[in-house]
């Protein structure tokens, strides 16, 4: 019994050294590509693509929400901040039981129009579209469907009310950096390859000031709970997911989190 002791407290330490010297390894790697990544995409050439309507493709920020009332407005105010030449927001309200949908209509001034809704890929059926009369919100679309049980069912109807190739999959309580767009499409548009998927980094909010949909400071969590999951977070969106260069590319579909699918 005492050998089999020996030989557990051996492989555990060896386990943990690996464990742990690995990731010190990617998070160093991690840092170098980061770095690579921000001299190579600059803020000049974010301002250039963002001052470049003919060359930016147009993008669809769809966003589907199920009784969200209690953020709702200032989420779809932080999507309506984007920094980007050419995109539109897309709200699907999935058969929300609370105010969503009347918060929506009595902050974003909505009204209910008649549009050609295609149903190219399945989903429950989409009651009414409504668009904003005030030309400040054009950008904004929303559908109000028959809630279908799942994201992917209220995603499949933004996905069809798209007018834009490419399409970004995220959630309204989720709020993006003002360049998020610039960001993944600059090195979308300068791959060599076709890029079918972009991930995004997610972080946690709880700290971090916020004014009209707008981060306005980014600090950690102070209880330490949030602050242990702000932590995972950072493992996982920036090092674990690190690209792999100087080690092996992998290709990453993360369920959650921000990312845009060229539509045929």
């Amino acid at each position: 019994m005492e050998y089999i002791t020996y030989i557990f407290q051996y492989v555990i330490f060896f386990y943990t050294f690996f464990i742990v010297s690995f990731y010190i390894l990617l998070t160093v790697f991690s840092y170098f590509n980061n770095l690579h990544n921000r001299l190579k995409y600059t803020e000049k050439e974010e301002n250039e693509l963002n001052n470049s309507p003919d060359v930016a493709p147009g993008i669809s920020v769809i966003a589907p929400a199920f009784n969200e009332e209690v953020i709702i407005i200032d989420n779809v105010n932080s999507f309506l901040n984007l920094e980007y030449p050419n995109f539109e927001i897309i709200i699907i309200n999935d058969g929300s039981k609370d105010k969503t949908l009347e918060l929506l209509i009595d902050n974003f001034e909505l009204i209910e129009i008649d549009y050609p809704y295609i149903q190219k890929i399945h989903c429950q059926p989409v009651r009414k579209i409504f668009r904003s009369k005030n030309p400040k919100y054009k950008r904004l679309t929303v559908l109000d469907k028959v809630n279908g049980g799942t994201k992917a069912d209220a995603m499949n109807a933004g996905i069809n009310m798209a007018r834009y190739n490419y399409f970004i999959n995220t959630d309204v309580d989720c709020i993006l950096a003002k360049r998020s767009l610039l960001r993944v499409m600059l090195p979308t548009l300068n791959s060599k390859t076709k890029v079918i998927a972009v991930g995004g980094t997610m972080r946690m909010v709880n700290a971090c000031e916020i004014k009209n949909g707008e981060m306005i400071r980014v600090r950690p969590p102070q209880q330490l709970i949030p602050l242990f999951q702000e932590t995972e977070y950072l493992r996982s969106y920036l090092v674990a997911k690190w690209d792999g260069r100087f080690l092996i590319s992998f290709l990453i579909f993360q369920e959650g989190s921000d990312f845009f699918i060229p539509i045929p």
